[in-house]
């Protein structure tokens, strides 16, 4: 370093002390002046120093049991300095922690590699094993090639590798459905055990276990992890993941006993609408559950041992009597087994397990994020509408299960019902459930307090209805229990405006009760599908708010598995129901955006390179499709799928239907574009320029035939026909909707001036409709940022703003605590809007809240140039200055990202931080180009750029740090418009 970069350095003396000084002072004196400054330099150096900090393995941290041999590591990184650069790293590797912290026979040695890269570092040395145990270490080295400290110690391990490493059996017990007078076909949980004994010590015991529906283990009478309803879901018959355990801390000396309770989950319960499936709606993939599992046991002595399932085990009913995803869980606790998974109880009056045909899917380790338990509710009331009837409102809705606390005589039955809304006399808002019964059933054995939580079933709700109770409840009675995949969802965003605050909780709300195991469409009735529609909308407001690396990974391979066989992918991914055939532009495109999406937050590769064979055959079907009518989508081109043309822009508020087919094209040519970006990214430039020149060709012939001279889209609504098979087709046919020219904006499918154009005739719709959106599901998410991009943010945030039906505020105002499906899911004048709506209304449905994307890049400003966020654009959009304060912070893959800006009177204040390891360009509002002040101090105008994207914005070039700006911004006279 050169010394005049060296403050405290021994040429710094000569600022304090000259020559002849130096020579006359006391050498201890002098000695200790000296020690001191390098003590003072050390100290600095040590401040600025980079730190690693969190580490992950595919997403993962510290994972367990992983079937991937190339596992990609991921670190972020801190320091008190600023413009902080990572120019070097190093990864060693050590199959034990010893070993590691001594160096010594290390499985693998990056050594020091000359890179910025901090993500998606590929795993490198020799080839892994099955139940390997893999621990690492990172040091990184910065722009000076200074080195940070090792990281902490973190690991991975390996699964079961290869077919041969299985020596398990699938084993079922077969059970009864004890409510014979019962429409329905509910059989009971089953209860398997297995003894087994331990005479040696222990190094290590690992479990790895699977099951044919839905599994809880347990070991010596404790439950085996924090999962619920694991595996998940799969189709059945392609994949099935099993969840590694580690148990070395739990085995005992002597005997030891695994148990499992089984439920039908997925498997073989009640999945989905009744009107899609089969008379019974249930058995879609088999008919009773099954388990599969392995504990392989290492001594010390070097002596291994496997614990399998097979016909060794024994199984019983319990007191669990039914329990069903969609249905509820009933309980009889006088049929307890207690203790029945400890090495002391009888199972002499069990009987021996079935041995069960198990799957054709092939065996794979879990890759996404399992089912876990977040957040507990109390009660905020309890009502009585009528005698005997007791109404638990939680204050919140959500997904999950409740707790309840209740003492009485030995038999008396509590049943507790969930809705999400109550009718205008107090009573259960149930009717929107459909077919899902939602009901939970608990018989007391008597005596003291008796506690019970469900298994495997989970509800959407705010309210219980609890009936069967002897002495009034208290709000201990019943605790909400939300639960969902465990997602990390750190990022987080406030406003001036409360309303703006609830209404961002509110999708928060959303995506954790409907991303469980899949991306469902709602937690409460009888659906609960991963419609690809619905999560392509959603996509980036997810991203921005929680990290779905691993979730989204997980649910790509349902997607693949759903495909069909002519490239469309299928409606909702797991596809439950093998025989129907249903597919949708604007819904199947999922299968391309989504993907894309993930790669853009956190340029994973990996994820194109698994993914890119299935949207290949995806693009080759509309290659084909197109190609007949000039590689665009003319009026009724898709007559084949059911309904016709699709789902359209779903739950529109326009008076004649957006054509279908003019939606189809853009959503088509938007996926040729985000293809060309991915085939680059991973090097197959020939398929990226085919994209591209077909691109080109569509949306050439698209502009001539949807738009007209005005710069409008126009259709021939008489190639609609009398509009029959269309859903709601009698309604007719228009181009000239908000969703359209949102859309192709959105989309960046225009060139400027038609954009400018298509701009001003969505400004002139929105002030037709009083300011209110009238977009359906397949338009909602472009709306608001596509009013930003034409320089209408003002618009944008009037509409997001607006408290009048229909709008997002117009659902606060209603007590909405989550996103509602339809904008009309309730009026006050229509209440729940009658029987069309009891069948299709949900209040936890996230497809709307798509909005949320605009509060993170737009409104907060913060969105990445690249893919992977190293290079950050940070813009805030102050649209109509209604708002005069924001707060935002996301949690990309490199670390936090922090934009906060307020505006007081005619100054606008801007503080950012930004992550090591990568650069900002932050574009401040800025009157005139006139001066900027950073961290206090006058910016030299010679540093400030001109933006190229808006008018009235600086731009500054910025490393890692923390950093704050202030300027000169147009005051609005009035800030509600």
């Amino acid at each position: 370093m050169p010394y005049y970069d060296f403050p405290y350095s021994i040429v710094s003396l000569h600022y304090i002390l000259n020559i002849k000084q130096l020579k006359l002072m006391n050498k201890p004196v002098l000695f200790l002046l000296i020690g001191l400054l390098f003590v003072s330099c050390d100290q600095k150096d040590l401040n600025e120093n980079i730190v690693v900090e969190s580490v992950t393995v595919n997403y993962l941290q510290n994972p367990l049991g992983l079937d991937d041999r190339q596992p990609s590591i991921t670190w972020t990184m801190s320091s008190k300095g600023k413009n902080k650069r990572q120019s070097a790293y190093q990864i060693r590797v050590a199959d034990t922690e010893i070993k590691l912290k001594e160096n010594k026979n290390i499985t693998w040695d990056s050594g020091k590699l000359s890179s910025s890269q901090n993500t998606q570092v590929r795993y490198d040395g020799p080839a892994l094993k099955s139940g390997q145990q893999c621990y690492f270490q990172i040091k990184v080295w910065d722009e000076n090639d200074t080195a940070s400290d090792w990281s902490e110690t973190h690991f991975w391990t390996i699964g079961l590798l290869a077919k041969e490493d299985w020596k398990a059996d699938w084993i079922s017990f077969k059970t009864t459905d004890s409510g014979v007078s019962d429409s329905l076909f509910l059989p009971a949980a089953s209860y398997l055990r297995k003894p087994f004994s331990v005479s040696e010590k222990i190094k290590r015991a690992t479990l790895y276990v699977t099951s044919l529906g839905v599994f809880e283990m347990s070991l010596n009478g404790q439950k085996i992890g924090e999962d619920l309803l694991t595996p998940g879901w799969t189709d059945y018959t392609k994949r099935i993941y099993y969840k590694t355990y580690d148990l070395s801390e739990g085995l005992q000396d002597g005997t030891n006993v695994l148990g499992s309770i089984l439920g039908d989950g997925w498997y073989s319960g009640y999945v989905g609408p009744k009107e899609l499936s089969n008379p019974r709606n249930r058995e879609l993939y088999g008919l009773q559950p099954a388990l599969f599992c392995q504990l392989e046991i290492e001594y010390e002595s070097g002596k291994k041992e496997s614990i399998v399932s097979d016909e060794s085990w024994k199984g019983s009913e319990g007191p669990i009597f039914y329990a069903d995803l969609l249905m509820g869980t009933g309980y009889n606790a006088n049929l307890e087994l207690t203790d029945w998974d400890k090495p002391t109880y009888s199972d002499t009056d069990w009987s021996n397990v079935q041995l069960h045909k198990g799957s054709q899917g092939i065996l794979q380790a879990y890759p996404g994020n399992s089912i876990q338990v977040y957040d507990e509710l109390e009660p905020v009331a309890i009502t009585q509408p009528k005698e005997g009837t007791f109404i638990f409102d939680l204050g919140q809705n959500f997904a999950g299960h409740a707790r309840l606390k209740v003492s009485g005589n030995k038999n008396d039955t509590i049943v507790m019902r969930f809705g999400e809304r109550l009718h205008p006399d107090g009573t259960l808002m149930t009717e929107n459930l459909r077919f899902a019964r939602a009901t939970d059933t608990y018989i007391l054995k008597g005596g003291e307090m008796e506690e019970w939580e469900p298994k495997f079933t989970y509800h959407g709700f705010q309210y219980v209805e609890v009936t069967g109770l002897k002495t009034a409840p208290d709000t201990s009675t019943i605790t909400g229990i939300a639960f969902g995949s465990s997602i990390p969802m750190n990022s987080s965003f406030t406003s001036s405006d409360p309303m703006l605050n609830r209404l961002y909780e509110n999708v928060c709300w959303t995506q954790r009760s409907n991303f469980m195991e899949v991306p469902t469409d709602s937690p409460q009735r009888d659906e609960r599908l991963g419609w690809l529609g619905d999560v392509q909308i959603f996509s980036k407001s997810a991203l921005y708010n929680a990290n779905l690396g691993a979730f989204n990974g997980k649910w790509f391979a349902d997607v693949r598995d759903a495909q069909y066989d002519f490239g469309a992918y299928s409606t909702f991914a797991p596809r439950p129901y093998p025989e129907l055939v249903w597919y949708s532009p604007g819904w199947m495109e999922a299968g391309v955006m989504v993907p894309y999406n993930t790669y853009k937050f956190y340029k994973d590769t990996k994820m194109i390179e698994k993914h890119y064979e299935s949207m290949t055959r995806f693009m080759e079907y509309h290659i084909e499709k197109s190609s007949e009518t000039d590689y665009f989508y003319p009026e009724n081109s898709w007559t084949e799928v059911g309904p016709k043309g699709g789902f359209g822009d779903w739950l529109s508020m326009t008076e004649k239907h957006l054509a279908h087919d003019i939606m189809a094209s853009m959503y088509y040519q938007y996926t040729l574009k985000i293809m060309a970006e991915m085939s680059e990214a991973i090097g197959k430039n020939t398929a990226a320029k085919r994209y591209r020149d077909i691109y080109n060709i569509s949306v050439k012939n698209f502009i001539a035939h949807y738009i007209n001279e005005e710069r409008k889209f126009v259709i021939d609504e008489t190639a609609y026909g009398d509009g029959k098979g269309y859903f709601e087709g009698e309604k007719g046919f228009t181009g000239h909707t908000q969703s359209a020219y949102a859309t192709a904006i959105y989309f960046d499918l225009f060139p400027e001036n038609l954009k400018q154009q298509a701009g001003g005739h969505l400004v002139q719709l929105i002030e037709a409709n009083d300011y209110l959106p009238s977009s359906g599901i397949l338009g909602i998410r472009q709306l608001l940022p596509a009013l930003a991009a034409i320089g209408r943010s003002d618009l944008a945030n009037r509409i997001l703003l607006n408290k009048d039906y229909p709008s997002w505020g117009f659902q606060i105002e209603n007590g909405a605590t989550t996103i509602w499906e339809r904008w009309n899911s309730y009026t006050p004048e229509k209440g729940f809007n009658g029987a069309m709506n009891a069948k299709m209304n949900s209040f936890n449905h996230y497809a709307f809240g798509a909005f949320s994307q605009y509060l993170f890049s737009e409104i907060a400003g913060i969105a990445t140039e690249d893919a992977g966020f190293n290079t950050i654009k940070i813009q805030p959009h102050l649209g109509n200055h209604k708002l005069t304060h924001v707060a935002a912070t996301y949690e990309s893959i490199n670390g936090p990202i922090k934009s906060s800006w307020s505006i007081k009177n005619d100054r606008f204040y801007l503080e950012v931080h930004i992550p090591v390891n990568t650069i900002a360009k932050i574009h401040i509002p800025n009157k005139n180009n006139g001066q900027i002040k950073e961290n206090g101090k006058l910016v030299d105008q010679k540093s400030l750029k001109s933006s190229t994207i808006k008018k009235n914005y600086s731009v500054l070039i910025r490393g890692s740090g923390d950093y704050n700006f202030e300027s000169n911004i147009e005051t609005l006279k009035d800030p509600m418009k």
